[in-house]
């Protein structure tokens, strides 16, 4: 089906149940002049302000995923929930793992190990604590202690917003906000779900809420996955081939005397490295979560938790394939407390993520807190606060002894490395009139183990025209944070380079090294970001939300290569040449910043219809076109020639020259994404619901910088993949047996296996029975 064919399709099943309607012009005043419905039905968030308030009245870009919608769509985990909300792009990566990003910019986080898009620029949070790896950036999605039974919302903040939450904010915020026990007394909830392809999902929440005053909380859940496919892309071939035909993309040198190289089977027995084929995900966590109220103004809010995953995804270092398999454990203390005008958090997380790859693995221990004080004037707020951050990573790759991809002597030392961050921050809120609103907020962070200041702001404003037209406007810069793995990476390798000779028809086997390091100075990826926003209320059924963006990154951070050739040729009396030359190849691989600049022009937009209680439907959409300029393509530069002879009679001719090893792309990015839902209850016993998440044309690319001599290798070396514009079409029919049990069948994929990430799995159709039972 062409892309133009699924657009229709799309819009003819969101908008037929929109559109069913006809609306009306309402010309009334702001609040007081609502009535009781309206009221009871406004929509609160937190995250975009760090206050609750109305949904329509918040500065930024924000989408709000109920509880309810979650419960009636047929998603099965917290990131493909994430496909409800409008300007995120979720793509599933092998069955239940996915890759997640807020409106684009899929491509600035890459570099010479991590070559596939991988998000870095948007700060997830679970109750406000965040939920990141500083080692080498990003969200790891199978590591949540927490599943959809825990949740209450979803808080999407598009746009930057670093100035409210730190670095790495930089595309926005997802804040997944829990709650349990909310009825009095005994709170029971089990949910059970067996798919085909062995798919396994069981949740399970016991609470008590005494009064409203004080609740304490059990879950668990379980949930696994199995592949669809059982092959691995290789990048030699060009094509997916068995585990055990797999070949090595790099071959490091495993003997210096003989030059022997590894092979992939020697390779992954020496490593351990061993995959469960079958495998895509398997995860197990707990919770037990603990409030108490005080007073109307004071309250403390306790949440611990483990959690242990297994699960095969995009990863780096493999050597091979796109698909690692990783192994994750962990445990965290979540505390927050609020005592009238103090609000304050403190958490702990720690645990270990370990790769098959045994080289590419970490333990890890991060201690966050702050404190924030709010006073408010007449028209006037502000509220200032200090946080503190300690985060100690162990890995391989980043002791003080250099790494070697061919030795493979990976062990665990007592060499963590450890950054102290703190951080100062202030949010102000001025309203001189009852229709105007302004809001600013700054934040400086500093790392100990950086040389700069990370600094952070925003300027928000919103103009209510009416009770049912508001218009916004925002202007807000973020940055992403230092990583262990850019500012302390240390490792060398040695590989077998095919020159080509004089004749150009045969090779000659050079032995090279490289030393591949990283930089504590570097600066980040920043971004700049303009954008307004009309919110209309059409009539008491239909919302309209319409925003427009522009936005610019620069600072890109990127690993150059330096490389000195030396030639060595003897030579007797009468200056002929003795023998054959000796080539000598070293290099130094160097994380740098580096001459590069993305922009980024988009628009979106969500259609809320609510006809009532038993009709609900919306329908979402972003378009964006990114442009990148400056060095964003595989280049030589010659920095330096020089030829002499020596004392011993040879002549020897050195070149040095500098390579940029990474292909900068936009095309990784889709043009259009958006989605719709629609859930129908037309009896208190049944319920049916569908919903859509649409992309148009992306492409993936791969090229194997190690082996590249000269610009003419760059196409025999390059790897595509196109992933054609698909619809993700899912339904669900859910059926009451009695007052505390239903029970559901969910179809996930109606049209059929597709794939949604480069050189990985595809994804196919799958039926879900599930039972659901609450006291």
């Amino acid at each position: 089906m062409k892309f133009s064919n699924k657009i229709v399709l799309f819009l003819v099943i969101a908008f037929t149940s929109v559109f069913s309607f006809k609306t009306a012009a309402q010309k009334n005043k702001v609040y007081n002049q609502m009535t009781l419905d309206e009221l009871l039905d406004i929509d609160v968030v937190v995250t975009a302000s760090k206050k609750p308030e109305d949904l329509f009245e918040t500065p930024l870009s924000t989408t709000i995923i109920k509880k309810e919608e979650i419960e009636k769509s047929g998603v099965t985990s917290i990131p493909e929930a994430l496909r409800l909300a409008q300007g995120v792009i979720v793509r599933e990566i092998t069955p239940g793992n996915f890759d997640v990003h807020i409106r684009g910019y899929d491509n600035i986080t890459k570099n010479i190990y991590l070559k596939q898009p991988y998000n870095t620029t948007t700060l997830v949070m679970i109750d406000y604590r965040v939920v990141y790896s500083y080692f080498s950036g990003g969200t790891l999605w199978e590591s949540f202690p927490i599943d959809l039974n825990d949740v209450e919302r979803i808080e999407v903040v598009r746009g930057p917003a670093s100035a409210l939450y730190g670095p790495n904010a930089v595309t926005g915020v997802i804040n997944i906000i829990t709650s349990h026990a909310n009825k009095k007394g005994k709170n029971i909830n089990v949910n059970s779900k067996f798919g085909t392809n062995q798919a396994k999902k069981a949740t399970v929440n016991v609470g008590y809420n005494w009064n409203g005053k004080t609740k304490l909380s059990f879950s668990g859940n379980f949930n696994e996955r199995k592949r669809f496919d059982t092959k691995y892309y290789d990048f030699n071939k060009k094509a997916y081939t068995n585990i055990d035909e797999l070949s090595l993309t790099v071959q490091p040198i495993k003997d210096v005397v003989t030059n022997e190289s590894w092979n992939f089977k020697d390779y992954q027995k020496e490593l351990g490295a061993y995959y469960d084929e079958d495998l895509s995900l398997r995860k197990i966590g707990g919770n037990i979560f603990f409030l108490h109220n005080f007073s109307e103004q004071s309250n403390i809010d306790i949440a611990v938790g483990a959690q242990k995953a297994q699960s095969q995804k995009s990863g780096y270092l493999n050597l091979a394939t796109v698909l690692s398999e990783y192994e994750s454990e962990s445990f965290y203390v979540n505390s927050r407390f609020k005592h009238k005008n103090i609000n304050g958090q403190f958490s702990v997380n720690s645990g270990h993520n370990y790769s098959n790859h045994k080289f590419n693995s970490y333990k890890f221990t991060t201690v966050e807190g702050s404190l924030e004080y709010n006073k408010q004037f007449k028209s006037f707020s502000v509220r200032p606060g200090v946080g503190y951050k300690y985060l100690s990573y162990n890995s391989p790759l980043t002791y003080k002894e250099p790494s070697n991809f061919g030795e493979l002597n990976y062990q665990f030392k007592d060499e963590a490395r450890v950054a102290n961050v703190y951080s100062a921050f202030v949010l102000s809120e001025w309203k001189p009139t009852s229709k105007l609103r302004l809001i600013g907020a700054a934040r400086m962070d500093k790392f100990n183990i950086n040389k700069n200041w990370f600094a952070n702001y925003e300027v928000a404003g919103t103009y209510r025209l009416n009770k049912n037209n508001l218009l916004r406007a925002v202007y807000s810069r973020a940055n992403k944070s230092p990583f262990f793995f850019d500012s302390y990476l240390n490792t060398s390798i040695y590989l077998n380079y095919d020159v080509p000779t004089g004749d150009g028809t045969t090779y000659l086997s050079v032995p090279s090294s490289y030393n591949v390091s990283g930089n504590v100075d570097l600066k980040y990826p920043t971004i700049t970001n303009q954008e307004i926003g009309w919110r209309k209320k059409i009539n008491s059924k239909l919302n309209l939300d319409i925003e427009v963006f522009y936005s610019q990154v620069d600072n890109f951070v990127n690993p150059n290569v330096y490389v000195n050739n030396t030639v060595s040729q003897q030579l007797d009396n009468m200056g002929q040449p003795v023998g054959m030359p000796a080539i000598d190849i070293e290099g130094n691989v160097l994380f740098e910043n580096y001459d590069l600049e993305a922009e980024q022009f988009g628009a979106g937009f969500t259609l809320n219809y609510e006809a009532s209680n038993k009709f609900k439907a919306n329908v979402f959409g972003t378009i964006q076109k990114t442009n990148i300029s400056g060095r964003k393509n595989i280049d030589y530069k010659e920095t330096g020639r020089e030829s002499y002879v020596t004392t011993g009679g040879a002549y020897v001719s050195e070149t040095n020259y500098f390579m940029n090893p990474i292909e900068w792309g936009n095309k990784v990015t889709p043009t259009f994404f958006g989605g719709f839902s629609i859930n129908y209850i037309p009896t208190n016993k049944w319920g049916f619901s569908t919903d859509g998440y649409i992309y148009s044309d992306q492409k993936f690319e791969d090229i194997n910088y190690y082996y590249l001599i000269n610009e003419s290798q760059n196409i025999s070396g390059l790897n595509q993949m196109k992933i054609n514009s698909t619809i993700v079409l899912n339904a669900k029919t859910s059926f009451r047996i009695n007052k505390n049990t239903t029970t559901n069948l969910t179809l996930k994929n109606i049209l059929g296996k597709h794939t949604e990430y480069g050189f990985a799995d595809s994804i196919g159709r799958q039926l879900f029975i599930g039972l659901n039972w609450n006291l």
